[in-house]
């Protein structure tokens, strides 16, 4: 194997190479800085800060535990609620406060990029081009510029942490023992970490692994099972962690959004690397979802097993002569597996956001790769300079140009639309974030839904635009496909409801308000709509139960006078006076109230209220 030899360095170079990563992020921040105009998206966004009242709550100890127990989004990160939770406190709900925390995360885990290559390889220039290109390149802005995906930058700034304790230990533990010790457990520390912010750094132990082979050199045969021995303890946290995430996704429902049998699982899987490879290679198109085409035709899954077998029979044979190239292809290949779909985790084929770390692994392979070509005379070598500038310049040129589709939640779905076919949720986010406007929505809504029929989402939100316009007819029956669709969303049921009511159709809306509160025992306006209809069908007893428990779950004046009217038509007139009561406490303006509780009062001969 070729390692270089680590060699002390004079304190001029180290002091270079400090200021060297220092400029290094600085230019990374300036890169992604037109990301700070980007408001907050309504894709997952809502759900981590916008409408997240732990989160919005600030830093306590109730929502420290909280973080820790929680199964939100589908995910269990409980050091990544912490950081939302630290910038609310620290910016409120303004977005570019949480849009530069995610760049300045970025910019440090690109200068660590350089400093832990240099550390490992002892090659600065090359550990520089690496950053750089990482760093740099297009299909980081859906990790930096979209705040749901601090997870990316906070979990990678451990991991390469974590890299830099390892590579220490790696360094003193024949020379210095007590300072390998003490960084053998920063390494655990920073893992853990990082499996806090983000379970996808499960594979760190394995790249440790790789490391050992190369540029460290400590994979010999007699100690090959000593190093795996050696990564135990980072392999029990892996399953624990592994397993808390798997049973958040599973009780939010993520592992069956979208069911797919295991050889189509498969075939995503093996088609996907050479996805990711194009978009490396060749960053066009790019855009926040990437939909799931269900079955692949066999001869691309053919020919994408193929290329893959090929590139790593070659890494392979390369092992001894490049060990480089076999150590970047792994780490690529490798550090995809946990989302590479074999267990399906939502309805997207694949993500930009996943390439953050397995593209080191690629920069690592061409960087070294290209050295080792490029080194032999002088001419080479200067058009490997120019060469790897100017892709630089281009992977800034890019980057600027595609954060401009970030910019808010029209365009970033506008571009997924433009760059994708058969893209049915993005058409439907499109008619979300254009509700406002049904003529834009109704189309949106429409197309998502003759690309996927049985898309619940698109029929509800079809459904919704009708009803917002007065064609109670035809938002009905999209109601109920999704209902058909979604049997237990009780907010499809109540809409339904709503509907049947506006149409005339007072039994069907009642029968649909039974459901919903049957669906959600705690849905205080279907309890309220449910006693309108009894009330209209002539069960007062019926209403006044259904009224009773709305106003338990969340006093309403409007409820209470509804419940005081027919109280009084049945003969409770001091039940019925209490309830006005209650609801001129709520609307002390309001003259019907004023004047039932007259009414009611009259009844018993007692003042009325004051005019």
């Amino acid at each position: 194997m070729t390692g270089e030899i680590q060699t002390p360095r004079p304190d001029g170079t180290r002091l270079a190479a400090r200021w060297t990563a220092l400029l290094l992020g600085i230019i990374t921040a300036l890169v992604f800085w037109p990301s700070l105009k980007d408001g907050f998206l309504y894709f997952d966004d809502n759900a981590y800060v916008v409408f997240n009242g732990h989160v919005n709550d600030g830093l306590n100890w109730k929502n420290f535990f909280w973080a820790f127990q929680s199964r939100e989004t589908a995910n269990w990160h409980p050091l990544t609620w912490l950081s939302h939770m630290a910038d609310v406190q620290v910016y409120g709900l303004r977005p570019e406060g949480h849009h530069l925390t995610n760049i300045l995360l970025h910019a440090v885990n690109v200068m660590l990029v350089f400093v832990v290559f240099r550390r490992l390889t002892g090659a600065t220039w090359r550990s520089l081009a690496v950053a750089a290109l990482f760093g740099f390149h297009p299909l980081r802005v859906q990790s930096v510029a979209w705040i749901s995906e601090r997870k990316d930058v906070l979990s990678t700034m451990f991991w390469l942490l974590a890299m830099w304790t390892y590579t220490t230990y790696a360094q003193t533990i024949r020379t210095a023992p007590a300072i390998a010790r003490r960084n053998y457990v920063l390494t655990l520390l920073f893992f853990l970490l990082g499996l806090m912010s983000k379970t996808m750094l499960v594979t760190l132990p394995f790249v440790f692994l790789l490391l050992d082979f190369w540029p460290l050199e400590r994979w010999r045969p007699e100690d090959k099972w000593k190093l795996v021995r050696e990564k135990i303890p980072f392999f029990i946290l892996m399953v624990i962690v592994s397993y808390l995430e798997y049973s958040a996704q599973a009780y939010a429902g993520a592992t069956h959004e979208i069911s797919l049998s295991l050889p189509d699982r498969i075939a995503n899987a093996v088609v996907s690397y050479p996805r990711y490879l194009g978009k490396f290679f060749w960053p066009e198109n790019l855009c926040i979802y990437y939909p799931h085409p269900g079955h692949w035709p066999a001869a691309v899954v053919f020919l994408s097993a193929t290329l893959m077998i090929a590139i790593s029979a070659l890494a392979w044979a390369q092992r001894h002569k490049m060990p480089f190239l076999f150590v970047g292809w792994c780490w690529f290949v490798g550090t995809f597996v946990p989302v590479i779909n074999l267990v399906q985790l939502g309805s997207q084929s694949i993500a930009d956001r996943y390439t953050y770390v397995p593209t080191i692994g690629l920069s690592l392979l061409l960087v070294w790769g290209g050295h080792a070509f490029f080194v032999r005379d002088r001419l080479r070598a200067a058009v490997a300079i120019a060469s790897g500038l100017v892709i630089l310049a281009a992977c800034i040129g890019l980057t600027r140009h595609e954060i401009r589709f970030w910019q808010g939640n029209v365009a970033v779905w506008t571009r997924a639309v433009a760059v994708t076919k058969n893209n049915y949720v993005a058409h439907d986010r499109l008619g979300q974030t254009l509700a406002s406007q049904p003529t834009a929505a109704i189309p949106e809504f429409q197309e998502a839904i003759r690309i996927n029929p049985d898309y619940a989402v698109a029929h509800k939100d079809l459904a919704d635009q009708y009803y917002k316009i007065g064609r109670f007819a035809e938002a009905i029956p999209h109601y109920q496909k999704s209902l058909e669709l979604q049997p237990d969303d009780a907010g499809a049921c109540y809409n339904l409801g709503l509907a049947l009511f506006q149409a005339g159709d007072i039994t069907a809306a009642t029968t649909a308000f039974e459901r919903a509160t049957r669906l959600q025992p705690d849905f205080a306006d279907a309890h309220y709509n449910l006693g309108l209809g009894y009330q209209q069908a002539g069960r007062a007893n019926d209403a006044i139960a259904a009224y009773q428990k709305a106003v338990a779950l969340q006093p309403d004046a409007s409820t209470y006078n509804n419940l005081g009217a027919l109280l009084l038509g049945t003969g409770r007139r001091d039940e019925a006076i209490k309830d006005f009561q209650a609801a001129l406490n709520l609307a002390p303006d309001d003259a019907g109230i004023k004047k039932n509780l007259a009414l009611a009062l009259a009844q018993t001969n007692q003042p009325g209220p004051p005019k």
